[in-house]
């Protein structure tokens, strides 16, 4: 598994028709985050969070002293950016302001996609590297499923735990975003009234202090961030939220754990999967888990998620039954992490006891699995990428796993 990340660049415009075109010229080769507001301190913010060094400013008629202006304040805090304005139409006046304010090109919104990829080549190429060498950040790890249940929180939460390790500071977070919402803090007996909304809310003052005073925290040292069980106000929280948070979070631990199972497929989803370093895909041998997270793998093909970032890992696994597991690993395209028993009585009596598998049953075999699949992790063991490609549908091998079943397709 790879841990390479996109390049990332910033556009500065509310025009959706503006967003829609970047979206489509980056779609292959980097990521686009839009300022959601069009302030010096907004764009700023984003851009020490992401690393980017390319910023594209809409510029209308009726707003256009503030958007010169923008540019102005980006080139004086930032002198290595490069900024790009951007207009439906040329226009000699404005394409002459932006540039004395520091832009250093100008685009008309619509123009071809290889004419913009090869300017932003160009630029790219010219410009001087940053004397300064980049804040170190933490590692992400999303793990996703189609299937709501206990397997993605469960598998989740003791990754974050083995992580985390005997350390008792602060080292790892546990993002529990998933559905149902918040299985994690009730499998440790945990409570807390501050959620990833509220981590949003706070971001002018998100620092250590609020961390390890508002975020719930485990006896081991792992940090807990939930959704909270109300999330009318998710509805409020922009793509550039999301960003901000994330590079906050990556300043403060070393490793961050995502639980996305059962999330429906959204644009939250795919941008949390952009932003991860890598993902797992937990299945079961079942026909529902195979056909619904081959579909998901295929949507995630097609919103240009790195695949070669992301594993499998089969859940109950029973190797007397099929599909085997080198079957389900060829049939999804994707490089088998590991395979982890059903252990049903020690997972039972973890859900009802608050205690994590590491105490109340340190040797079952699943809790013995789920430690290796860490240690693999960390050791940057997982080696041997997969292609994403595939020359037949996903789908079509499932009928053959399952003894050729109607109605898979």
């Amino acid at each position: 598994m790879s841990t390479a990340r996109k390049h990332s660049f910033i556009a500065v415009t509310g025009n959706q028709e503006h967003i829609r075109w970047l979206k489509g010229v980056f779609k292959d080769t980097g990521e686009v985050v839009v300022a959601d507001l069009p302030s010096l301190e907004r764009v700023r913010q984003i851009l020490d969070l992401t690393g980017a060094q390319l910023v594209f400013v809409a510029l209308t008629p009726q707003t256009l002293r503030q958007d010169t202006a923008l540019i102005e304040g980006l080139v004086a805090v930032k002198p290595l950016l490069s900024v790009i304005a951007m207009a439906d139409q040329i226009d000699n006046e404005m394409l002459l302001l932006a540039m004395r304010a520091g832009a250093r090109d100008f685009v008309t919104a619509g123009s071809r996609h290889n004419e913009v990829i090869n300017l932003v080549q160009r630029m790219q190429n010219r410009a001087p590297a940053p004397n300064t060498a980049p804040a170190s950040v933490g590692q992400i790890l999303t793990l996703v499923s189609a299937r709501p249940g206990s397997d993605a929180p469960m598998l989740a939460l003791h990754l974050a735990l083995a992580m985390q390790g005997d350390r008792k500071e602060r080292n790892t977070l546990l993002l529990d975003l998933g559905n149902p919402v918040g299985d994690t803090l009730m499998y440790l007996g945990l409570n807390s009234p501050y959620s990833f909304i509220d981590a949003v809310r706070s971001l002018r003052r998100l620092d250590s202090m609020l961390i390890d005073s508002a975020f719930a925290k485990h006896e081991s040292g792992l940090s807990l961030l939930s959704l909270p069980e109300e999330q009318g106000a998710m509805s409020e929280i922009t793509s550039a939220d999301i960003y901000v948070l994330l590079g906050m979070l990556r300043r403060y631990f070393s490793r961050i754990v995502i639980n996305l199972g059962g999330v429906p497929q959204s644009d939250f989803l795919y941008l949390l999967l952009n932003n991860s370093d890598n993902a797992l895909v937990v299945v079961e041998q079942t026909v529902p888990s195979c056909k619904q997270n081959m579909q998901f793998v295929r949507k995630m093909i097609e919103h240009n998620i790195a695949m070669k970032n992301v594993g499998l890992v089969i859940d109950r696994y029973l190797p007397q039954f099929p599909p085997n597991a080198e079957s389900l690993s060829h049939g999804f395209g994707l490089e088998l992490l590991a395979t982890l028993p059903p252990s049903g009585m020690a997972r039972l009596n973890m859900m009802n006891s608050g205690e994590s598998l590491f105490q109340c049953a340190p040797r079952a075999p699943y809790t013995l699995a789920v430690r290796k699949l860490a240690k693999r992790i960390m050791d940057g063991e997982a080696s041997g990428e997969q292609d994403s490609g595939t020359s037949k549908s996903l789908l079509e091998t499932i009928g053959s796993w399952f003894g050729g079943k109607k109605g898979l397709m």
